[in-house]
């Protein structure tokens, strides 16, 4: 590997834990009565539904946990639980308009936010950020894409 890519790779791990501690300030901020654990939940939800147990695996947390975080969500209104018609064991957990509502209110306060952090910065680093966050995610999505491994975890 080149160094540059390594610095490259040190640096976007030394700055992922500072942009979540941040996310997380502003999620709790948001008013949504959402918390840290709710939010890639809610992520997962929008793509399909879930059960507990695979909700579990991807976010690593055990199963009981993941439970009780499910029954707050839903006590909310921020999802259901739909039993499986060929199987009445399983139970699907499904994203309610109201939880896609709550997801929707606190990412436009995060953007807004994290928008009013990089308002003291000249327009040439703002378009060097673009930038680079563009090949960022291009990067991210094609290992995805490439690698059906990773789809399947998250």
């Amino acid at each position: 590997m080149n160094q540059q890519n390594m610095e490259i790779a040190q640096k976007m791990l030394d700055i992922l834990p500072l942009v979540m501690r941040v996310m997380a300030g502003e999620i709790r901020a948001a008013g949504q009565s959402m918390n840290t654990d709710h939010a890639p939940i809610i992520g997962l939800l929008q793509l399909r539904p879930y059960t507990i147990k695979e909700l579990a695996e991807r976010l690593s947390v055990k199963t009981p946990t993941m439970s009780n975080m499910i029954t707050t969500m839903e006590e909310r209104g921020w999802v259901t639980r739909r039993r499986d018609e060929q199987d009445r064991r399983v139970v699907w957990i499904e994203l309610t308009p109201a939880g896609a509502s709550a997801q929707n209110a606190m990412m436009t306060h995060m953007i807004e936010r994290i928008a009013g952090l990089l308002e003291g910065l000249p327009a040439k680093d703002q378009d060097h950020l673009i930038e680079a966050l563009t090949v960022l995610r291009e990067v991210f999505a094609d290992a995805l894409e490439r690698d059906p491994a990773l789809r399947e975890r998250h």
